[in-house]
């Protein structure tokens, strides 16, 4: 309930911007330093953030799916990192609003600032999954966990129900698990082989979530 109160109250506002970006779009454009003045709502859609780091190919450093509130201070440089940036994944709608218009807003509304506070539309929990993530060794345990962070990011797939749909490609999956394409598409293949995944083209069905959050907490062996 709470990101569906954020989302009516920021619609009614004057100064709020709606964007409608196409994958690969860079949010800000031309001018990024926009960025450091908004607060973004993520309608729809799904959002990358990346990072050069002197690398040909950015970094993934995190995805945002809908209902995430992307804040200003996302976009500072860090001492390890230089400036990150965002791109849009798929095509995604965004609600942009100034910072001080958002910050009067929360002020305002105690209701609102209590959903804020309770739904971690932040995400400041996310990263911490990441890394988690990131520290298995076994290649099959990492894109099983990459697997699930994602379906929680992009399709908010209900912890009862027995699969679900993640509408992403291998080169997105592989990015986020820090694998290469070969890597991932072999253990998605072990997956798929064990029945608990089908690959289609732009997508992955998950048959079994139950099973896979086996195989991602080691408690599930696959044949190779």
């Amino acid at each position: 309930m709470g990101l569906e109160l954020v989302a009516s109250e920021i619609v009614k506002l004057p100064d709020v911007e709606t964007r409608q970006y196409v994958p690969g779009e860079r949010l800000g454009g031309d001018t990024p330093e926009r960025l450091k003045r908004l607060h973004i709502y993520i309608r729809d859609g799904a959002i990358g953030l990346r990072v050069a780091a002197g690398r040909l190919t950015p970094a993934l450093l995190e995805v945002f799916g809908p209902g995430r509130l992307l804040p200003p201070w996302l976009w500072d440089p860090t001492p390890a990192l230089e400036s990150p940036y965002a791109t849009a994944l798929v095509r995604t709608t965004t609600l942009e609003l100034p910072t001080d218009v958002f910050e009067r807003l929360v002020a305002a509304h105690p209701p609102l600032a209590r959903s804020l506070a309770s739904s971690d539309t932040y995400g400041s929990s996310a990263p911490l999954d990441r890394l988690a993530m990131l520290a298995l060794r076994d290649p099959l345990r990492r894109v099983a966990h990459t697997l699930l962070l994602l379906l929680e990011r992009l399709s908010a797939a209900p912890g009862s129900a027995p699969g679900a749909r993640l509408e992403v490609g291998q080169d997105l999956i592989a990015a986020f698990a820090s694998l290469s394409r070969q890597t991932t598409n072999r253990q998605l293949r072990r997956l798929a082989r064990a029945g608990l995944t089908a690959s289609k083209r732009g997508a992955v069905d998950v048959r079994d979530l139950a099973a896979l959050r086996g195989v991602a907490a080691g408690r599930r062996p696959l044949g190779r």
